[in-house]
């Protein structure tokens, strides 16, 4: 079982490396959609299944004797963030954001609610924010690829992965 939790922790760390090596820290990884001409979205999509679904299971079984509604909706939600990766068309959008805010306010609610390690997620998105404010994020503008004046966005959903990862595995070890 702890297999399905590192394949979904290297899915994500893997597509964030190819991701910022190829073009640069994307403005949020939702961006990386449209970073890649031709595949982006079926990139996109691939990548929130493998990241999502093991991690699911892996945290279901780990996490019975709690509110596993958390769980299951913060997985779900990331499939559909990946379905919905389009996000810059007018009828995704509000799909893509609504999947994406219940992804992370279901993630860091399962941890304040059931774990001990809040304070993690509190000092990641703070220090991540900061950084995040600071670096440019890259963006894909009618075929170009320019620079967003930052990746705040990026940075504080990489704080939310981290921590929720974290955060699982030191629950399965307790």
């Amino acid at each position: 079982m702890i297999a399905l939790f590192f394949i979904s922790l290297f899915t994500l760390l893997i597509y964030i490396a190819v991701v910022a090596h190829r073009f640069g820290v994307p403005e949020s990884i939702s961006e990386s959609c449209y970073l890649f001409p031709k595949r982006g979205r079926l990139l996109f999509w691939s990548w929130s299944c493998l990241t999502a679904i093991p991690l699911m299971i892996f945290w279901l079984n780990v996490s019975e004797e709690t509110l596993q509604l958390l769980p299951f909706f913060s997985c779900s939600a990331l499939v559909l963030v990946g379905t919905a990766g389009m996000f810059k068309e007018d009828s995704v959008r509000k799909v893509h954001v609504f999947a994406a805010i219940l992804c992370a306010s279901t993630s860091q609610l399962w941890i304040a609610l059931f774990t001990p390690y809040w304070a993690i997620s509190i000092v990641l998105a703070s220090i991540f924010g900061i950084i995040g404010y600071r670096t440019k994020g890259v963006v894909r503008f009618e075929g170009e690829i320019r620079y967003a004046k930052n990746s705040i966005t990026f940075f504080l959903e990489m704080a939310a992965f981290l921590s929720t990862y974290i955060a699982v595995y030191l629950y399965y070890l307790k």
